[in-house]
């Protein structure tokens, strides 16, 4: 898993080197005033960055276990590992609820 926590974060870091250049090529295709062959010239460009620079290929991930599924926003854990710091109180502001 932490070969998969190492990839992941690769391809962050790429991403974020190619996000300004992206977000600009996005603007100009979708602005109306600007030329029609400035704003196809964009968006050829935008097609040739890769896939590896682009934000489809980011997928969330636990920093703790690595695991993609059952990932919680908010916490940036999966579920299994937000249940057992839960149970210890190693989490603020969370505790288990009983009524």
């Amino acid at each position: 898993m932490k070969y998969l926590l190492s990839k992941e974060r690769l391809r962050r870091e790429n991403f974020k080197k190619a996000e300004t250049r992206y977000l600009a090529l996005k603007y100009i295709i979708h602005n109306q005033k600007m030329p029609l062959t400035f704003r196809w010239e964009s968006s050829l460009l935008l097609s040739k960055i890769s896939k590896t620079q682009s934000r489809v290929s980011l997928k969330n991930r636990c920093f703790l276990s690595g695991r993609s599924r059952g990932y919680l926003r908010f916490f940036n854990l999966s579920r299994i590992q937000f249940r057992d710091l839960a149970r210890n109180n190693d989490l603020p502001f969370v505790s288990k609820s009983s009524w």
